[in-house]
């Protein structure tokens, strides 16, 4: 009888796997995190429980955080979380290539939610969530407590959820283009 491949993967992100989903390799992120910087990460959180009157404020307005999500994860220091080109590849080969969203965007949206959907199962999502959780001490440590609540409410819905994140759909499609961009010319 076979059973299961295991590959140990280190669930505080880093490591083998976070390197193979994410274009992390030659970053601060590709290493797991030291214990030193996994006592940031837990005194951010503990920051961040002096923000709920700002968290439940952002809360209520779900399409507002959502669109606040999706621009805060277009900055340049995020890019070592798009989604790699093994993965982006996977994407391809089974969805095919995505389509022109000049005349139907809603066709693109329905491609984005489904590529997210099929590698964003539950040790990917946890293993993106830590990685994502990893620039919260930055986002403390400046004070800049909406970014802060942002990544915590992300990280969450990303490691518990199965629908497609504003993180996730944003990391999916910087990913494509990313792929797309580095295609020899023709």
């Amino acid at each position: 009888m076979r059973g299961r491949a295991v590959r140990p993967v280190d669930r505080a992100g880093g490591g083998e796997e976070a390197i193979r989903l994410t274009r992390c390799a030659g970053t601060w992120l590709a290493e797991p995190p030291t214990a030193e910087e996994q006592a940031r990460i837990a005194a951010a959180a503990r920051a961040l429980t002096g923000q709920r009157e700002l968290a439940l404020a952002l809360y209520r307005d779900q399409a507002a955080l959502d669109a606040y999500c999706v621009e805060l994860f277009r900055d340049p220091m995020f890019d070592p979380l798009h989604i790699g080109p093994e993965v982006i590849r996977r994407i391809i080969d089974r969805l095919g290539e995505p389509p022109v969203a000049e005349d139907d965007a809603a066709a693109f949206s329905r491609y984005l939610q489904q590529a997210v959907l099929l590698f964003a199962l539950p040790n990917p999502r946890r293993l993106l969530a830590a990685q994502l959780r990893r620039y919260l001490p930055r986002f403390t440590e400046a004070e800049n407590w909406q970014a802060a609540v942002a990544i915590d409410y992300s990280a969450f819905r990303t490691s518990l959820g199965n629908e497609v994140t504003p993180f996730l759909a944003q990391m999916t499609l910087a990913g494509l283009a990313d792929y797309y961009d580095e295609l020899p010319e023709e």
